[in-house]
């Protein structure tokens, strides 16, 4: 049930506010450069973009045992994958599509949604999601907060990931089983 209702969120408001709406403005936008060859780069943003979007909803799914959906959130806090690296890569990678319309369209509206699309992420992140985890979660979501950031990748060592797993309880957090030691 959960897959269903993941793809259903998913599909609608990654469908609109990823896809269908930026599209539409960049698409119907006079280019405001013309990025020539480098414009094929906006086919790996879009597929990178993508593939994390996916892989991130299938982790919420199986290991947060609930949806990406703020209102029917994960039962378990996800720290495995790529919430290793960064607390939001669903937003990460729908800001990798609109760095690929950009680049193909050359839209000056392209920019002007990404800009308008990033600050909503963070007002939904500030007012609706983390209020919601750090209720659910308690002291497991803020030591994962303390040790992964929002936004940008920091890669870290297997000796800080192994320490950050043993301060999350069990019951709280849903480690990654196959990260190594």
């Amino acid at each position: 049930m959960n897959t269903l209702k993941t793809i259903l969120y998913m599909g609608l408001t990654h469908g609109l506010f990823t896809l269908y709406i930026p599209y539409q403005l960049a698409s119907r936008d006079k280019p405001f450069a013309n990025f020539g060859l480098l414009a094929y780069l906006a086919f790996p943003f879009w597929i990178l973009g993508a593939l994390i979007i996916i892989q991130c909803s299938v982790d919420i799914i199986r290991r947060g045992r609930g949806t990406p959906a703020f209102v029917d959130p994960p039962k378990e806090l996800v720290i495995a994958g790529l919430y290793r690296y960064v607390r939001n890569p669903i937003y990460v990678g729908a800001m990798l599509f609109q760095v690929g319309y950009t680049l193909w369209f050359g839209s000056a509206w392209s920019i002007v949604y990404a800009l308008f699309f990033f600050l909503g992420f963070n007002v939904l992140i500030f007012i609706v999601e983390e209020p919601i985890l750090r209720n659910q979660f308690g002291a497991a979501y803020e030591g994962y907060c303390q040790t992964v950031p929002r936004w940008i990748p920091r890669f870290i060592s297997s000796s800080t990931q192994a320490h950050k797993t043993e301060v999350s309880p069990p019951s709280q957090a849903h480690v990654d089983d196959d990260a190594p030691p």
